[in-house]
């Protein structure tokens, strides 16, 4: 019989146990980003549609030739499957001016608006 060394046939327990660490490792990482990224296109979509939401109401009173009033108006406007709540009303600017200010919220969370716009027309600074 010969004392030669076996050839190796496979991985050892040690590698198999090092490869699937690595492979895990870079799974949880991917799993991560790919979670991020649908939490990031849902909030996206969420911003869009509600400045969708302010735009209409900014053009709506274009349209009519009317200004924002002074006290808060409110109402809701389905857009995309779901229900916005607006506020808008002309507020006084830092030099002041006026502005027309929209907030849009989502049906379900009104304690912080989706959305914030303050439109400064052309002469609106000195009415």
């Amino acid at each position: 019989m010969t004392k030669g060394k076996v050839k190796q046939k496979g991985m050892t327990l040690l590698e198999v146990m090092v490869a699937l660490v690595i492979f895990s490792t870079a799974a949880l990482a991917l799993m991560n980003s790919v979670s991020l990224n649908v939490r990031f296109t849902h909030g996206l979509a969420d911003t869009l549609q509600a400045s969708w939401v302010a735009e209409n109401q900014l053009a709506e009173a274009q349209l009519s030739k009317s200004d924002f009033p002074d006290a808060e108006e409110q109402g809701m406007e389905t857009m995309g499957g779901r229900s916005w709540l607006w506020r808008k009303q002309r507020v006084k600017t830092a030099d002041n001016g006026w502005a027309s200010a929209i907030r849009v919220y989502a049906e379900d969370d009104e304690s912080q608006p989706v959305i914030s716009l303050q439109i400064i027309g052309p002469g609106e600074e000195s009415k």
